[in-house]
């Protein structure tokens, strides 16, 4: 019986290990759409800004 569990036990550790590497690079890359999510929000905000700050300048 012993016999039989050990390579279960081992492919179960291996499959753990390969899992938890997926989910560490699934991380990694939604934490970069965030960061690139986040950098597009501010680059568009700022162009609002100067979009609007031009106009107030043409009106005045």
């Amino acid at each position: 019986m012993r016999d039989v569990l050990i390579p279960r036990a081992i492919r179960a550790i291996d499959v753990s290990r390969t899992l938890r590497e997926e989910r560490r690079q699934l991380v990694e890359h939604r934490d970069q759409i965030v960061a690139d999510l986040r950098l597009a929000i501010l680059e568009s905000a700022m162009v609002r800004t100067e979009i609007k700050a031009r106009r107030d300048d043409e009106d005045n």
